[in-house]
């Protein structure tokens, strides 16, 4: 049996939606192998779950960079991997952990140059979508020789999404919607039709105004009778919550689903509304439309994956420019502001009724 090491110490929620299909593509080209996956606490209790994952180690970063390092890296090589696959996209950090733990053979982009600490290394390509980009990692086993048989599995790779949410989530999330007076079997199945609405991202920069998420909401009640809207977030967004005045016909659950509970509700929903985040991510793999305003990130790299999406972004020349605080001092968050409750209560109504509104 291979020991395998997957370090990605990014505490994303959608990174780890979008590196499924490569670790899937790891666990079935090395069935028999058993995976570590090295992670931050943050995500934790999602990739238990996983089922391409059989164990996971915690990076704490608690102590100062140098003790927390020389830990991790004894824990690293008291375990004897054969292989460490480095799948953070710009971490020095988790390129140099199996290097020094002296794992045999070590894999994963040459971001910058790192690839001197890897056995083999590709390009790191940032013009294409996060999935392909993890995905090309996993080449570089057969490109190496380092596994014997048939590569059909990595050539002919499948590339969609999971979640693993299970039928007690779904129990759970019903339960929570009937309490609201929502009765719904799933999808296909129901009265009313449910939009998820997620307001909130973890960049500022990312964030379209309250304002304008509360007049599509009001719009899109108006035009289409069998709907309730669903508000999506985290504990963490509650705030942005109680700047968005009480409409009728919405049900806030900012706050009051897990994250597989999440993924259950969002399964539910005919059409998930969302910035640039982690649950756009998850309403991909569970196979709900999105509709995505993109503003300081590039959609070509992380844009829902798979079919049905729609992007909404403005041509604004400077972006795509990943800053978590906005540098543009003359109008502030100007690639969000750009984008018009018009334009999409108009695609939202399209892609509910084949049919723009009545103006």
């Amino acid at each position: 049996m291979q020991r395998v090491l997957v370090c990605h110490t990014g505490a994303w929620i959608g990174d780890m939606v979008l590196l499924t299909p490569a670790l899937r593509a790891l666990k079935e080209r090395l069935p028999d192998s058993h995976i570590t996956f090295l992670l931050r606490a943050q995500v934790v209790d999602l990739m238990k779950t996983n089922p391409y994952v059989d164990s996971c180690l915690v990076d704490k970063k608690k102590d100062s960079f140098f003790s927390s390092f020389v830990g991790l890296t004894k824990i690293i090589r008291n375990r004897n991997f054969d292989i460490a696959v480095v799948l953070h996209p710009t971490s020095f950090r988790n390129a140099l952990l199996p290097f020094f733990a002296q794992v045999p053979f070590r894999i994963g982009s040459n971001y910058k140059g790192r690839g001197f600490l890897l056995s083999a290394s590709c390009p790191a390509n940032r013009d294409i979508h996060e999935v392909q980009r993890y995905l090309s990692v996993m080449s570089l086993l057969n490109d190496n020789d380092v596994l014997d048989g048939d590569d059909t599995a990595l050539k002919d790779r499948e590339t969609a999404l999971e979640f693993w949410h299970t039928e007690t989530d779904r129990k759970r999330v019903k339960k929570l919607l009937r309490s609201h007076g929502v009765s719904v079997k799933d999808r296909k199945n129901r009265k009313d039709r449910l939009i998820a609405v997620n307001i909130g991202t973890t960049w500022q920069t990312k964030r379209w105004d309250i304002e304008r998420f509360e007049t599509v909401i009001r719009e899109l009640i108006a035009a289409v009778s069998d709907t309730k809207i669903i508000i999506t977030g985290s504990v963490s967004e509650q705030n942005l919550v109680d700047q968005l005045p009480y409409i009728d016909s919405t049900i806030n659950l900012v706050g009051k689903t897990n994250l597989l509970e999440l993924g259950a509700l969002l399964e539910m929903c005919a059409l998930c509304l969302t910035c640039d985040s982690g649950p756009m991510h998850i309403a991909a793999a569970v196979g709900t439309p999105c509709v995505a305003l993109f503003g300081p990130t590039d959609p070509m790299r992380h844009q829902p994956y798979g079919e049905g999406h729609t992007i909404i972004e403005k041509p604004v020349s400077c972006r795509p420019c990943y800053k978590r605080t906005c540098m543009q001092k003359d109008v502030p968050y100007l690639c969000m502001k750009e984008i018009e409750t018009s334009h999409v209560l108009d695609v939202v109504l399209e892609r509910l009724n084949g049919k723009k509104r009545k103006t």
